[in-house]
């Protein structure tokens, strides 16, 4: 089980200018010295501030709605690699596949015997394999509700229709067939939240809801929590749409993704069986 790791923050200021008594005082604006200060200013600055990601590959180039392709980024000193998919909710559906029996070793035996086109992994979990936090398939409710800084959001389905939701505000919701909670959030309205830890690199899982109603899933190795995020702010992440939410699921060792494409599939495994999945399935036409 991945658990993200505590905030970072930055105390104090470069430089500052104490006068020592009334005098008029000016500061020497030589171009050398100017520069001295910027440098020492920059050094105080948080490295996430600095990076800039990009993408640098997509297969391929054009994916369509309900098919995986991997893509290549890089903030100019590291780089990672994604799988991702995407899909209206008009024409697929998710559905959170508890695996509290053990039969399934893997994400593409649950996404194989549900004849879903794709999963990851899903929520976090005890070594016993009891979920952590709120889990619910098929309008059966596996475990129960939790209160956790670590759970602060949930992914559900609401009378067929996909939602992300911050846990405080899910209580009032009804009619809710499929949930997972989970976090932390990597993204909201399109931003990345404050404090996101950016010292401990792992694998990612996650699910995003974009900004012309795409939603998808994804994984990423290896990049830190405030990585993950940054990335998922690339405005041309998705190609046509960026993202405007997105939800952490457990990490780590259970991260896996498995897709189907064409007459081959995408894949990448785990090193632990998990407590449930979250797959995509075409709707019946």
């Amino acid at each position: 089980m991945t658990v993200p790791g505590s905030r970072f923050s930055v105390h104090g200021s470069p430089l500052a200018l104490t006068p020592l008594n009334r005098e008029r005082r000016t500061v020497d604006c030589e171009p050398r010295t100017l520069m001295r200060w910027i440098c020492a200013c920059l050094c105080f600055l948080p490295a996430t501030l600095l990076a800039e990601w990009r993408v640098l590959d997509r297969q391929p180039a054009e994916a369509a709605e309900g098919v995986p392709f991997r893509l290549k980024v890089t903030d100019g000193s590291k780089t990672a690699e994604l799988l991702l998919i995407v899909a209206h909710s008009n024409a697929f559906s998710f559905r959170v596949v508890s695996n509290d029996d053990g039969r399934y070793g893997s994400v593409e035996d649950a996404a194989t015997a549900a004849e879903a086109v794709a999963g990851v992994n899903g929520g976090y979990f005890q070594p016993d394999g009891t979920p952590v936090g709120l889990l619910i398939s098929d309008n059966r409710t596996v475990h129960k509700f939790e209160t956790a800084r670590l759970l602060s959001g949930v992914f559900f389905v609401q009378d067929g229709k996909p939602g992300l939701v911050r846990s405080q505000r899910f209580g009032k919701l009804k009619n809710v067939s499929q949930a997972i909670q989970c976090g932390p959030f990597l993204l909201e309205n399109g931003r990345s939240p404050i404090g996101l830890n950016n010292d401990r690199t792992a694998p990612r899982t996650f699910v995003f809801l974009g900004n012309d109603s795409v939603w998808g899933l994804g994984i990423c190795r290896s990049v830190t929590l405030a990585e993950m995020s940054q990335i998922l702010a690339l405005h041309d992440l998705v190609s046509r749409s960026s993202l405007s939410s997105a939800l952490n699921l457990d990490g780590g060792s259970s991260t896996q993704f498995w897709g189907h494409k064409g007459e081959d599939a995408i894949s990448s495994s785990a090193l632990a069986v998990v407590a449930d999945y979250l797959l995509l399935v075409r709707r019946a036409k």
